[in-house]
Order: structure tokens, then C-alpha cells, then sequence
């Protein structure tokens, strides 16, 4: 909305005119009338607009309406923010980051804020830039705050912005807040996609289990003792339950899977770490017996809720002994609930959304009960997706058959921590193999590998487009942390490192065959985020993560909400010397 825009709708819902406006701030009459007809716009945060914030709050106090001085003055302040001197890269970085916290897609804000969906498409990507930011910022800023007016909306748009919950009662209060944000150039809120991959590429799961001293873990003998059924009601108590289930499911001699399913809020949880330290260590135990667990995911939380509790299972991820699965199409938000059944025992309950601590829980061992929920269980699994496909060396042909089975004509997008092993020419491997004296026996396996990930490559000459972003590293950069020959795909976890001229050697290589393709674009990172691992985004429909040891793990990423915010993440900028 344009200044004007807004000071006339202050005068429309206050039944105000603009004599009575002049008479409250002091503002001239014929100043007024220039600021509602749009032809002049006060100077931001002059003394003009602290007049004209006064006097509107002023008329809305005589009228019995709540507009608080501080938030008109940022609501018209907004609206003449484009004379600000806005980090635009800041900008774009928090706007994605807002419209991904609440899910927006930028179709629906194009038919809220009126602009041409083609138009939203190439701000988001960095393409175009807004004529004018104020007014862009005021109609998302006003969309926003009118349409996620949810408590758990409202909680999530606080988390981000780093503010109170209860600042952000009224609309008029959001809106102030989000466009003060938007333009405030503050430091970057950290991308959930971020965290997750920083997660996943510094996470080494033979250190997490001497960490946690899994291969100590002795499965408990003794009987536990619970009724066969039991009640648990509030938050406190669903937490007990949760943990009465696993010790029921460990202690028993059931070998069946666990189908596990909860959309309950997790900060509560999150935000108790004795509970968190004896979920997880639960948690290993059911993995220890040698159980496969079936997790339903809610996805449809706010974003970074929803990252969050997939980073909480990144080490359940790496043992290749869990499916995660998602219900399509939104849950309602009139309930939450949890359903878990293992062979031993099964937990449901439920709760009116957002009044957890009033929820009821019951845990049951009762062989009909068992029935009962299994097949209950089983229906929803039924109707779930995999949220991803999880690929460890135990599944390495399936992997290799998933790769050839992709389409060659879908765009993509590959972000590696080292250089691809598809731009290798045969005698710098050769070198390379030879430099880190690796046997014959593995040095045909990594040969091999190498010639079926370059036809791989060749297959992609339909591809409209490949965008290849590598590490290109100083000699300080790459002395510090040296690069290792990048061989995931073929579960290889035993580090090949690059000499520093081998690698300016492959560098130069994929330079070249980046330029031999038109419908390659290649991008230099100069200070590359994620060293063991890399992903590729195909189409708009799958992501594949791929780490390259610690173990060499491959996941295969369906969920449109989780592709799209790979398709809008960026990698952290930063300095080369924080590489």
C-alpha cells in the first residue's frame, strides 16, 4: 500500500476527516491534502509524521479504537522506506525466510497483493527487483498480517523476528513488525534448510555412537512393570507416556515394526532437555533391538518447527533403520494428535489445538487394543508418502538404479563440497590414486565409478539447465581444510585427499567442461558452507542429499514443501577466511 493508501484507510475506519486530522497533529490543511491525494509524502520519521502518528492515534482513542501511536508511526513509515538505504540481498534473505515460515506460496501471494505471479517468481529468485520496496513490503506486510492470524502463525512469525508472542496480538501490530524487519537490514535469521544440511554434513555417526555409547547399551531385562492400560493427561504426563511406550516396546520380545505418527507441538519437548536426553537414549534402545521404525511426519507445521523436528532425528536417519512418511494434503488444526504402536504397546491421544496441557493419553498393552490400533496404524500408513528415500551401502545397487531411472530433461541444480568426479579426467585419477596409494582392487571400483558418473553426465545433454556450483578455494583456504575426492555415490568412505595441484588440475577440468556445454552454467564458491556433502535439486520435483562418509548415506527428498525451500535456499555467504 502506498502512503496515501494508508492514511485515507486511518480516516475511513476512524469515520475521520481530514479537517479533524489537521486539528489533532497540527499538520496544515493543505499539507493533508497533498499526503491523501499522494502528490507529496512526509520525510521518514520527520517531524511531519510524528504529527500525523499523534493525531491519528489521538482521533482513535476519542473513537474507542486501538491504534497505538508507536505502530501507526511504523505503518507510515513503511510506506516511504524505499528512501532507505536497504541491503537488498538482507532483504530477499528474510522475506523468503518469512514466506517460508508460514508456508506461502508465491502464486497465492500474487492473487492477495495483486501482482503478476511471473513478476513475485523472479523476486524470489533474485531475478527482478520490486519498482518500489515500500510499497511491495506495505502489501505483503498488510496480506500477511491479516491472513495467518493462527496462534501457531503468530508464534512462528515471533520466533523469526525475535520478538514476544503477545506483541503480535493485533494485525496492526504484526504489519509494523514485519515491515520493520523486512527493512531493518538486522542480521540474517538463520535458513532452517541451512541448519538441517550443517547438521547432516558435520554429523558423524561412529563419534555420536561413542557419544552416547551405543555399543555399551544393554537392552533392560528387568519387567516393567505397568497396568495394562493406562490414562496420562497434560503436557508433563504426554511425555511420560511417550517414554512408558518405548520402555514397554524395548522390554518386550516383539520383533514387529513401529509405525510412529505425531502432530503435537514439539517446543515444549524441545524445550525440556532431561526429557529430550531420555527420548533419544529410548530411542537408540528400540534401534539397539534391531527395530524398524515407520515415522509419519507432520510437515504442515511452520516451517522451522517442521525442520526442526527432522534435524532431531538426523541420527535415527543415519542408521538406516527408519522411513519417514508424510500425509498428504494439510492435517486440520482443530486437534492435535499422536498414534504409536510398536509390537508390545500402542499410545494414542489427542488434544484441542493449542491446549496441549489439557490432552489425554492412553497407553495400552491389551492384545485386542494391539489389533485395534495396529490396523489403525496400518490405514494411516497406508495413506501416507515417503517423506524420503533413505540409501546406505546395503542399498547401493538401488541407489545406482534410482539414478539412472531420472529424467535427463528436468532442470538442475548441483551444490558440491568438492569437485564433482564427473569433470575427473582418467589420468588426473590416475595421479590421484596413485598419490594416496590406494590397492588395484579399489582403485578399478573408483574407475569405474568415475566413467558411469561421467555417462551419467553425458546423458544430461537435453537438460535446459545445469547450474554447477563448486568450492574454488585459495592455497591458505584449501591447506586448512584440505578437499577429498567426492566418491558417495559409490559408498567409498575411506578419504582420497586432493593435492593441491591435482585439485587446481580438476578445477580447471570442470571449468573447461562446463564451458563446452551451453545449457551448463557453472558457479564459483569461493567460501563453500558444507564440506561432506553435496545435493542436486531436479525439476521442481526431488532433492537427493548425499554425504560422503560418516557415514556415506544418500537421502532422496519428495515433499514439495521441502523442494521448494531447496529450490529458493542460498548457502550462507561468508568470508573466505571462515572457511
Amino acid at each position: 500500500m502506498t502512503f496515501s493508501e494508508i492514511l485515507n484507510d486511518y480516516l475511513h475506519e476512524l469515520n475521520a476527516t481530514r479537517a479533524a486530522l489537521a486539528r489533532a497533529s497540527g499538520v496544515s490543511d493543505s499539507a493533508l491534502s497533498r499526503y491523501c491525494t499522494g502528490e507529496r509524502e512526509p520525510a521518514y520519521n520527520g517531524a511531519q509524521m510524528e504529527k500525523l502518528a499523534a493525531g491519528i492515534a489521538a482521533l482513535a482513542e476519542e473513537r474507542g479504537a486501538d491504534h497505538p501511536k508507536e505502530a501507526v508511526l511504523d505503518a507510515l513509515n513503511a510506506a516511504v522506506r524505499p528512501g532507505l538505504q536497504i541491503e537488498y540481498d538482507v532483504f530477499l534473505f528474510n522475506l523468503k525466510a518469512l514466506l517460508k515460515t508460514l508456508d506461502v506460496r508465491g502464486v497465492s501471494l500474487a492473487r492477495a497483493c495483486a501482482y503478476d505471479p511471473s513478476h513475485i517468481s523472479k523476486v524470489l529468485s533474485g531475478q527482478r527487483r520490486p519498482g518500489n520496496i515500500g510499497e511491495f513490503t506495505a502489501n505483503i506486510a498488510g496480506y500477511l498480517s491479516r491472513r495467518y492470524t493462527a496462534e501457531a502463525d503468530i508464534a512462528a512469525i515471533a520466533a523469526l523476528l525475535g520478538c514476544e508472542k503477545d506483541e503480535l496480538t493485533h494485525a496492526d501490530a504484526r504489519y509494523a513488525a514485519i515491515v520493520q524487519w523486512l527493512g531493518s537490514n538486522r542480521t540474517r535469521a538463520e535458513d532452517p534448510i541451512n541448519r538441517f544440511l550443517q547438521n547432516v554434513d558435520s554429523f558423524d555417526l561412529n563419534a555420536y555412537i561413542r557419544a552416547i555409547h551405543f555399543d555399551k547399551i544393554r537392552l533392560p531385562t528387568i519387567p516393567f512393570q505397568l497396568p495394562t492400560t493406562k490414562i496420562y493427561t497434560g503436557t508433563a504426563e504426554m511425555m511420560e507416556s511417550e517414554l512408558d511406550f518405548i520402555r514397554a516396546t524395548v522390554l518386550s520380545r516383539s520383533m514387529e515394526d513401529c509405525i510412529l505418527y505425531s502432530d503435537m507441538p514439539l517446543e515444549e519437548m524441545a524445550d525440556d532437555p532431561e526429557f529430550a536426553k531420555k527420548w533419544l537414549a529410548g530411542m537408540a534402545m528400540m534401534l539397539k533391538k534391531g527395530l524398524r521404525l515407520k515415522i509419519i511426519h507432520d510437515v504442515y507445521r511452520p516451517f522451522p518447527e517442521m525442520m526442526l523436528g527432522l534435524e532431531g532425528n538426523i541420527p535415527m536417519y543415519m542408521t538406516g533403520q527408519i522411513e519417514p512418511y508424510y500425509l498428504p494434503g494439510a492435517q486440520g488444526r482443530v486437534f492435535s494428535h499422536l498414534l504409536k504402536v510398536s509390537g508390545a504397546a500402542a499410545l494414542e491421544g489427542s488434544a484441542i489445538a493449542g491446549r496441549q496441557s489439557e490432552g489425554r493419553y492412553v497407553l495400552t498393552k491389551s492384545k485386542e487394543d494391539l489389533r485395534f490400533y495396529r490396523r489403525k496404524a496400518e490405514r494411516l500408513l497406508a495413506a501416507a508418502r515417503p517423506l524420503m528415500e533413505i540409501y546406505r551401502s546395503d542399498r547401493a545397487e538401488a541407489f545406482a538404479g534410482f539414478l539412472r531411472g531420472l529424467p535427463t530433461r528436468e532442470e538442475r541444480r548441483i551444490v558440491t563440497g568438492s569437485l564433482p568426479v564427473f569433470t575427473l579426467p582418467p589420468e588426473l585419477l590416475d595421479g590421484l590414486l596413485t598419490e594416496n596409494g590406494v590397492s588395484e582392487p579399489d582403485a578399478r571400483r573408483i574407475r569405474r565409478y568415475r566413467d558411469e558418473a561421467a555417462a551419467g553426465a553425458e546423458a544430461l545433454s537435453e537438460c535446459p539447465r545445469i547450474e554447477l556450483c563448486v568450492p574454488v578455494l585459495t592455497p591458505e583456504q584449501f591447506a586448512a581444510s584440505p578437499l577429498n575426492l567426492s566418491l558417495s555415490g559409490l559408498f567409498f568412505e575411506t578419504d582420497i585427499p586432493y593435492t593441491y595441484e591435482i585439485y587446481r588440475a580438476h578445477l580447471e577440468a570442470t571449468r573447461a567442461y562446463a564451458a563446452d556445454r551451453p545449457n551448463m552454467i557453472l558457479a564459483p564458491d569461493p567460501a563453500p558452507a558444507f564440506r561432506n556433502l553435496s545435493y542436486s535439486v531436479v525439476g521442481e520435483r526431488l532433492v537427493i542429499v548425499s554425504k560422503n562418509k560418516s557415514p556415506a548415506i544418500h537421502f532422496v527428498i519428495h515433499h514439495p514443501k521441502m523442494v521448494q525451500a531447496f529450490l529458493g535456499f542460498q548457502p550462507p555467504i561468508r568470508e573466505p577466511d571462515e572457511a
